[in-house]
């Protein structure tokens, strides 16, 4: 079972590697991290097709998931607390666990580092870039956001390696956003228990819904964005005759591979502290990642840490709508920051159509190579 490092006290992280295009001394490596239920497993279709792109996938358990270390008795203690800061010392620590494994693999691995040109027949060249799925953006921006937290000689490195970070279809609480009033979700009926909201999860979040009509002038506080995600419906509920197409993902997997792609007991004992954690931490951690970063001194010069990093927002238009608000608010917030402010990281806006939530599992050869194409 391969492991690596997330720092010098015996934690780990699992992984899976596809390994290095053959041939391939300029590939792009994407590691991919999961988010609530559903762990690396889920990204497994992508494989096949990622030495066609000339790229690398690392599929990364987090903790607690199959593989991976689970939390000690002190950790799940601070992932209860109530306390602002601690939650906030807490999720810190899964980003610099995040840099530490990657830190790990490039050394081990001898992945190539970012080239000064672009590659042969314009695919991309060299690095890595991170990608957080869902909720996985708790755990993936606070690398970015407490960049300075991450020791010098891991910093000097990824200098030379990191792309970019990549939100790819993210939760609306891994934003800081607040609930928009009028959206369902398992997680808010209170006519559920909560083992009835965990059941309930997987099949409205895998769902297939209303294609979200949202122009690319447009964003969360556009007049009249939250009256489109309230009138958005799955496409599968109250259609005798619905194609098989448009059904949740997961009603389209046996009992079996179910099981292979996600852990539900994972959910009960700490994703769902993590995903209730008081939505400034992840606000602050979000605005301090692209916004006002974290810098350090350098020849006597202030400068941003890892400076040509990018960060890159690709939202579906069929996911849920927690999801489309969550992915539109963070065009919200960009546009009134360059509107107000100087400075930040480049941040890019990706809508990508018919697609739901689980676009990596129903058509993995289209997202991987979309993906090659805009790291």
């Amino acid at each position: 079972m391969p492991v690596g490092p997330a720092d010098d006290n015996g934690t780990v992280l699992y992984y899976e590697d596809s390994g290095a295009p053959e041939g391939s001394t300029d590939y792009v490596t994407l590691v991919l991290v999961h988010g609530t239920m559903f762990h690396g497993a889920i990204f497994r279709r992508m494989i096949t097709f990622a030495s066609a792109s000339n790229v690398r996938l690392v599929l990364i358990n987090l903790r607690d998931y199959p593989g991976s270390t689970r939390y000690s008795p002190t950790e799940l203690d601070a992932l209860r607390s109530a306390e602002v800061d601690v939650q906030a010392a807490a999720i810190q620590e899964r980003g610099l666990e995040l840099a530490a494994f990657v830190r790990w693999f490039i050394e081990t691995e001898q992945i190539p580092p970012i080239s000064d040109g672009p590659g042969p027949d314009t695919k991309p060249a060299g690095g890595f870039v991170l990608l957080g799925w869902s909720s996985g953006n708790c755990q993936t921006v606070p690398v970015l956001a407490h960049a300075d937290k991450v020791p010098v000689e891991t910093r000097r490195l990824l200098d030379s390696y990191f792309r970019s970070l990549v939100f790819y279809d993210t939760s609306r609480h891994a934003m800081g956003a607040q609930r928009l009033e009028g959206l369902h979700s398992p997680f808010r009926d209170t006519t559920l228990t909560e083992k009835q909201k965990m059941a309930a999860f997987p099949a409205w979040v895998s769902s297939y819904f209303t294609q979200a009509d949202i122009g690319a002038d447009e964003d969360a506080d556009s007049p009249g964005f939250a009256e489109k995600l309230r009138q958005r419906k799955p496409l599968h509920e109250g259609q005798a005759d619905v194609d098989a197409k448009w059904t949740p993902t997961v009603q389209r997997m046996t009992p079996e591979v179910l099981g292979e792609v996600s852990d539900f007991d994972v959910l009960e004992r700490s994703q769902s502290l993590i995903n209730e954690f008081n939505l400034a931490v992840y606000g602050e951690n979000v605005r301090r990642a692209l916004f006002e970063c974290p810098v350090e001194e350098e020849g006597g010069e202030t400068k941003v840490i890892w400076p040509r990093v990018r960060a890159q927002v690709v939202w579906c238009d069929m996911s849920t709508s927690d999801g489309v608000f969550g992915a539109n608010k963070i065009k919200a917030i960009a546009r009134e920051w360059r509107e107000k402010q100087q400075g930040g990281r480049t941040v890019e806006f990706y809508k990508l159509e018919k697609a739901n939530h689980f676009l990596h599992w129903e058509e993995p050869e289209r997202l991987v190579k979309f993906l090659a194409s805009i790291v």
